[in-house]
């Protein structure tokens, strides 16, 4: 005997069945569809599915969002007597280099914002290079030119100097490279003595050097620009001598690849470790720590990670480490910090240093 054929009303009940299941298959399929597709969006660009800190599908919590910084005379709420040396200063690593474009931005770009973005921020180190064109000093980055020139650089400093008197700047100058070009009758210096000598207020926005004097004090500084000199000259000093004996200095820009980010973390910890255990009664030195790398590994990846988020880039690192240690007792200063892509946090958690300190720097 056969199986017997179900009545009418059983296959009417599972026709029923069936086409219930049918929009409830769709509708599960177009949602893993839609999960599928956000996290091919995050993994190619977070910053298309609306993650904060973002850049070029970048993301990092201490980088990025300088604008949204607003410390343009923090230097006023601090006393005259500190020494330049026992301030904790954030800064910019090639500075201008917001400014580059072509296929090898990627290589050269270590900034995101323009400069008077920078200083209204509250960075007050910036790092300049240089190289001679048609005798003027033209901004570059190793080969990539910038758009910019000294003077430009010299105006945009020159007018936050005006607006905001009670800051000081401390500028690197560096010739990057030799002069381009067969029309340049000058040398690096005396091209450079031609803007100290021809642009308006030049003369008392450069602060006069004195290698035989102390590292200045922050009141010798107001409403000036500190040289650090990067570059040969007969007539010199114009300012304190990159990496000579007054600089305590970290710059290890040299990364193999992200998976080497570790030795760079250990080499920016063992600098701002030393900056902070320095007495503040000793002046003798001036502290830099870079936290950016150019080589092996790209500016941006070394600022705030890979894409992927697998290594922690460090701006994170350094700023989370400026963060914990702000309170200690023991601490004295954080010294210049240099950032590529700097964010609000990254800024702000060097200048809680000085805040946390404020009572004694001038003492």
């Amino acid at each position: 005997m056969g199986i017997p054929s179900p009545s009418r009303p059983r296959r009417l009940l599972d026709a029923q069945l069936r086409s219930r299941r049918l929009p409830l298959f769709i509708f599960l399929s177009a949602a893993l569809a839609v999960m599928v597709l956000f996290y091919v969006l995050l993994s190619l660009a977070p910053c298309a599915v609306g993650a904060a800190r973002c850049y070029r599908g970048y993301q990092s919590a201490y980088s990025f969002d300088a604008e949204r910084a607003n410390n343009p005379r923090w230097m006023g709420r601090l006393p005259d007597a500190a020494s330049l040396t026992a301030l904790s200063i954030p800064g910019t690593h090639d500075t201008m280099t917001y400014g580059v474009r072509g296929p090898d931005v990627q290589t050269l770009q270590c900034q995101n914002w323009n400069l008077s973005t920078q200083m209204e921020a509250g960075l007050r180190y910036f790092d300049i290079r240089a190289r001679l064109r048609d005798d003027e000093l033209h901004i570059y980055h190793g080969s990539g030119y910038t758009g910019f020139n000294l003077a430009d650089v010299l105006y945009d400093m020159f007018d936050f100097l005006d607006e905001n008197p009670s800051e000081a700047i401390v500028m690197r100058l560096k010739e990057e490279g030799k002069p381009i070009g067969h029309d340049n009758t000058l040398t690096f210096e005396e091209a450079f003595n031609q803007y100290l000598l021809s642009m308006p207020r030049a003369d008392y926005r450069l602060a006069v050097y004195n290698a035989s004097a102390p590292i200045p004090t922050l009141g010798a500084l107001r409403s000036k620009i500190f040289l650090l000199q990067n570059f040969p000259a007969a007539r010199g000093p114009y300012g304190l001598q990159w990496d000579g004996p007054q600089m305590a200095l970290e710059d290890d820009w040299i990364v193999p690849d992200i998976y080497h980010l570790a030795d760079k973390w250990t080499a920016i910890r063992t600098a701002l470790e030393r900056a902070a255990k320095a007495p503040l009664s000793d002046t003798s030195l001036l502290y830099l720590a870079h936290v950016s790398a150019s080589v092996g590994v790209l500016p941006i990846v070394a600022a705030a990670g890979p894409r992927n988020r697998s290594v922690t880039g460090m701006n994170d690192m350094t700023g989370q480490w400026l963060l914990d240690f702000v309170a200690s007792a023991t601490a004295a200063r954080a010294g210049i910090v240099i950032f590529d892509f700097p964010g609000q946090r990254a800024i702000e958690a060097v200048l809680a240093w000085n805040d946390q300190r404020q009572a004694v720097l001038g003492v």
